[in-house]
């Protein structure tokens, strides 16, 4: 009986604590202005987490493909904004960000520290140090994918991954919590040297404003569209992004079926121009519109005249960019990736082997072809999509995640 007593006197202890508002820190390499999958999705969720009442601060870097921001500090919509000069970086990993350590370490009252990625430098220190000084922050990663996630890497590179990795594995284990955004990813994050009891699952999502209403009568008379059937793809224009496996597929398509359009939406990272010049060489430039960068309201109007939304990645942690297409009730064809597999499914899209050009065409064909069941997948993706937004997913799963790791770190006196 005593024992069952002191049981609920802990049990509401918890809950009282649990009422306060927490002080919660992002840290990520990029954030707001710029914009990618990372950033966009941190972004939604401490600007829920604003919403819900907790003090947010993010810290990153001042800079980003040349562009320096001015502002060191920003309180932009209520989240604080700290960023630090960057001096060096190599690609995406290798980033030399100093100041970054003591930006974060001296708001040594943060409740929680959500960082993102696993196999930056300067945020394993950050971890160490906040360990070994005894803050009792809740520190949780968001690895989003494996470190170096590529399969397509030169040989020393492939052996810096190898080292690195295993210099990794003890850092991470010194996680709070690990957040897996797919069902599937708990194997390499237990691998990266993460405790499977310390993974736990938080979905990526996308704002309700996604699902709004918006006229796309000028977009479609501006780029051509009328009478088109729409093939279309959103995101950044990389090699590992699939978009020229797309242009391989359209020869045989549009033999069958001339009125077929591959609009891309999306970012050049390098890789257009080899693109527009195989569809050059292919025959089909006519049938292929890259619009480039695109704003959110022009993205919508894309997605609301696509017939089929394609994502032929190497990989994908998650594909918020098809969720973002299943919200405008779209279906999909995607290949066999880590993120699509978890999104797509036989009842709402169809998946194909990566590289495997032959497949994709076929997968589009059967689309194209079967209006009734093309109709079907693209309202079940709209069903699963309502499920999936950020204002869900931060009430439903990070906002309890966050209390529950930091109410085990709070001393107990009854």
């Amino acid at each position: 009986m005593l024992k069952l007593s002191i049981k609920r006197l802990i049990k509401l202890f918890f809950k009282i604590k649990c009422m306060r508002k927490l002080k919660i820190g992002y840290l990520l390499s990029y954030f707001h202005p710029f914009k990618d999958g990372t950033e966009n999705n941190c972004l939604y969720l401490a600007t829920q987490m604003v919403k819900l009442g907790h003090e947010v601060h993010v810290f990153t870097s001042d800079r980003r493909d040349g562009k320096i921001i001015k502002e060191k500090y920003e309180n932009y919509n209520g989240i604080h904004i700290h960023r630090s000069p960057t001096w060096a970086r190599y690609q995406y990993y290798l980033e030399l960000n100093p100041g970054i350590i003591p930006l974060v370490l001296k708001h040594k009252d943060l409740d929680v520290l959500h960082i993102h990625s696993f196999g930056f430098m300067m945020y394993d220190m950050i971890l160490m140090l906040k360990k070994l000084l005894g803050h009792r922050t809740v520190v949780i990663d968001t690895p989003h994918g494996p470190f170096m996630s590529l399969d397509s890497y030169p040989m020393w590179q492939k052996a810096m991954k190898n080292v690195f990795t295993k210099i990794e594995k003890p850092i991470n284990n010194l996680y709070d919590g690990v957040i897996q955004v797919n069902t599937t990813q708990y194997p390499w994050i237990m691998k990266s040297g993460v405790k499977r009891r310390n993974i736990h699952f938080v979905p990526d999502g996308i704002p309700e404003d996604r699902f709004r209403e918006i006229d796309n009568k000028d977009f479609i008379k501006k780029h051509g569209l009328e009478g088109k059937f729409v093939i279309c793809n959103l995101g950044r224009v990389l090699e590992y992004k699939g978009q020229d496996k797309v242009i391989q597929a359209l020869p045989e398509i549009v033999k069958k079926h001339p009125n077929v359009v591959f609009l891309q939406m999306g970012k050049d990272h390098g890789w257009t121009e080899h693109c527009l010049e195989l569809a050059k060489k292919l025959d089909v430039e006519n049938h292929v519109k890259f619009l480039g960068m695109v704003d959110e309201d022009d993205k919508l109007r894309g997605l609301d005249v696509a017939d089929i939304f394609v994502l032929p990645s190497e990989w994908e942690a998650f594909g918020i960019v098809t969720l973002e297409a299943m919200a405008r009730r779209t279906a999909a064809v995607a290949s066999d990736c880590e993120g699509s597999l978890f999104l797509v499914r036989p009842e709402n899209g169809i998946l194909h082997p990566w590289e495997d050009v032959d497949a994709l065409r076929d997968a589009l064909l059967k689309l194209i072809e079967d209006d009734d069941l093309r109709n079907t997948m693209a309202e079940t993706n709209y069903k699963k999509a309502v499920r999936l937004t950020n204002e869900n997913i931060a009430k439903e799963y990070l906002e309890p995640l966050y209390y529950k790791l930091w109410s085990r770190k709070q001393p107990i006196t009854v």
